[in-house]
């Protein structure tokens, strides 16, 4: 699935519509962290394994809401919802990091 832009009022009508959420918050100055990242996310969301969740990215310097959750502005934070309600958020800047958060969003069940 392709990774959309999303916006603080946006997002939530996302997590509610969507089963299986993962979201990275980036703001313009993240760094090489962020920027190196950027192709992993990608091409995660274009693994057919991760068919099921939505990709969703969200610029916080854009977006105050999505300002207030990120702590360290030099790692990309991303988030798992599940049937609109957070299971978690972390700093991750690695394939690894996020299949492995993946791996936990894929599993939850009802």
């Amino acid at each position: 699935m392709p990774v959309t832009e999303t916006t603080d009022s946006y997002l939530f009508l996302q997590v509610a519509e969507n089963d299986r959420v993962i979201l990275k918050y980036h703001t313009d100055d993240c760094g090489r962290a962020c920027a190196d990242f950027v192709p992993v996310y990608k091409e995660l969301s274009n693994d057919p394994k991760y068919k099921d969740v939505i990709f969703l990215v969200i610029n916080a310097d854009d977006n105050p809401k999505a300002k207030q959750r990120i702590l360290d502005k030099k790692q990309p934070v991303i988030t798992l919802y599940f049937k609109g309600q957070l299971l978690d958020s972390r700093h991750s800047s690695t394939k690894e990091g996020v299949e492995e958060l993946l791996e936990e969003l894929l599993t939850k069940s009802e």
